[in-house]
């Protein structure tokens, strides 16, 4: 049996402190947890740089970490102030993720749809962060969102062991995207997954197994690569908001068991 590993976000549709998520987390028997960079304002105040002290108390490994996609566009501007502006805070965000022992940052490219950007200008900013990220030894994993074509750019123009891919099933499978032929087409960058169900028509989010997505497909091509954990991004449908946030866990993992194929169904006391 393979020895596969699975993580899942650290945010999973309850209101919890953050610690109280990730106790609960270690305690399901997840081997991975992902993270937002971003200070948690409720329902307590708490500083990103406190998140990794947090996990280390409960010795669970750390995946990934998820800068903001706040002005990220801004990367493509046309006016160097504003790019290089918007560098620098991704420049800092790097070095913060790196002093806190993360190995692996996840970037949108852009943000948003139906919206026409100077190439050039991404190549620039991107060429930078990427310098940088050599520079402090930290990887970054570009998702598949809307506009894909802009990430597929910097995937292929900029060469570096730093830049890799990070694979969002739920995003892949909205009506009208590739339905898994990116991640074929990107499976030798693969350096982070986001999973996750949905109808087809909307970024659900749901539990493995509980929408459209072909799991045969996008785990059998996982397979193939040397991805750490199979991380999920998941939040409960209404039917799940019933479920008390441990039982909401054990049913995310024991899904994403199954369509490993591993089929270890845990008994908690």
């Amino acid at each position: 049996m393979h020895d596969y590993k699975i993580g899942i976000f650290n945010w999973f549709g309850y209101i919890l402190s953050l610690e109280e998520r990730i106790k609960m987390i270690k305690e399901v028997g997840f081997d991975y947890v992902m993270l937002w960079w971003e200070d948690e304002v409720y329902p307590h105040t708490m500083s990103k740089m406190e998140f990794v002290n947090i996990l280390k108390y409960y010795d669970l490994k750390l995946d990934n970490v998820h800068l903001p996609v706040d002005n990220i566009n801004n990367l493509w501007s046309e006016s160097s102030t504003e790019r290089n502006k918007h560098i620098d805070i991704i420049k800092k965000m790097l070095n913060e993720c790196r002093y806190s022992g993360t190995d692996i940052v996840v970037m949108h490219a852009v943000n948003g749809n139906n919206k026409s950007f100077n190439y050039s200008s991404g190549y620039n900013s991107f060429s930078k962060i990427i310098r940088e990220a050599e520079n402090i030894n930290i990887k970054v994993a570009i998702e598949n969102t809307q506009m894909f074509n802009y990430a597929e750019f910097i995937l292929k123009e900029i060469e570096s062991p730093n830049i890799g891919f990070c694979y969002d099933s739920s995003h892949d499978f909205i009506n009208g995207e590739s339905s898994g032929e990116i991640l074929e087409r990107w499976k030798n960058k693969l350096i982070a997954v986001h999973l996750s169900d949905n109808d087809g028509l909307c970024d659900r989010h749901w539990i493995p197994g509980s929408g459209n997505v072909n799991w045969e497909k996008i785990i059998k091509t996982i397979k193939q690569t040397n991805i750490r954990s199979y991380s999920m991004e998941t939040f409960p449908n209404e039917e799940e908001k019933k479920l008390k946030p441990s039982e909401f866990l054990i049913k995310a993992r024991n899904s994403m068991e199954e369509k490993l194929g591993l089929f270890i169904w845990r008994k908690l006391s």
